[in-house]
């Protein structure tokens, strides 16, 4: 694929998680979930690390550091993508990193438990198993969730995504002036964004796939949790996944007694 080709996915990437962010704000109990699971992995009681990768425009991060502030987590993020969008750094625990990253091959020398929002589905079941091999074999915890069922039903209620879009779309941030004339005078982006939800339930991997994808990912000292995050109004939940070293699992219980 060219160059001008990924590029022009990656413009509309930060678009759709800059949609899904303002989303979210008012889906303000799913970043909490999210929140809930990734702080399994996370030390309470010191400085803890966040390596984002498919950042976008940030997606619901800012929500979920948020959360975790009232927790009383101390959060840093860094923000990594194939094609970085540092102008969208969402405040002073956000840093971006410049160097293009590929969620396929991170460097052993970053630091910080790897997360992924509503990007997994991206990656072919190759790609996306060699994203969890990564982890497994460098013994990072990594935490995906996906914003959509993966279901029929999912596929069912994209229906409902322009209408989100003409709603949403003002309050975009960073916000564009060509998103508004692509939303409502010539209004490609609900087309756009109402196919690619259909798509997305079609390719997000459920429980079942995931399990086979970790299935020789295993030993003593690394463990998976798979799921799906019950939520009201999404009949079957939202997947996820969750991965940690045992080491990691123990010492956190241990600060937890």
């Amino acid at each position: 694929m060219s160059s001008a080709i990924y590029r022009g996915f990656h413009k509309f990437f930060a678009m759709q998680t800059g949609f899904l962010a303002t989303l979210y704000r008012f889906l303000w109990l799913l970043p909490r979930l999210w929140a809930d699971r990734l702080s399994t992995v996370l030390a309470h009681d010191e400085p803890a690390e966040i390596l984002d990768l498919c950042s976008g425009s940030g997606g619901a991060m800012p929500l979920i550091v948020e959360e975790l502030e009232k927790r009383g987590y101390d959060v840093r993020v860094i923000l990594t993508d194939l094609y970085p969008n540092p102008r969208s750094a969402p405040g002073p625990r956000f840093t971006w990193l410049t160097d293009s990253v590929d969620a396929t091959r991170i460097s052993p020398k970053l630091r910080g438990v790897w997360t992924m929002f509503s990007a997994f589905h991206h990656f072919r079941p190759d790609a996306a198993t060699a994203i969890l091999k990564n982890a497994f074999d460098l013994r990072r915890a990594i935490c995906i969730f996906e914003s959509g069922p993966g279901t029929l039903l999912g596929v069912a209620m994209a229906v409902l995504v322009p209408g989100h879009v003409l709603a949403l779309m003002p309050f975009v941030w960073p916000f564009r002036w060509v998103y508004l004339v692509f939303t409502y005078m010539i209004p490609v982006i609900p087309v756009i964004l109402l196919w690619d939800s259909i798509v997305s339930n079609l390719r997000i991997y459920s429980p079942d796939k995931l399990h086979r994808m970790t299935k020789k990912l295993q030993a003593p000292d690394y463990g998976w949790e798979i799921g799906r995050i019950r939520l009201r109004g999404i009949p079957g939940g939202l997947p996820y996944l969750i991965g940690r070293p045992s080491g990691l699992a123990k010492q956190l219980g241990r600060r937890s007694k």
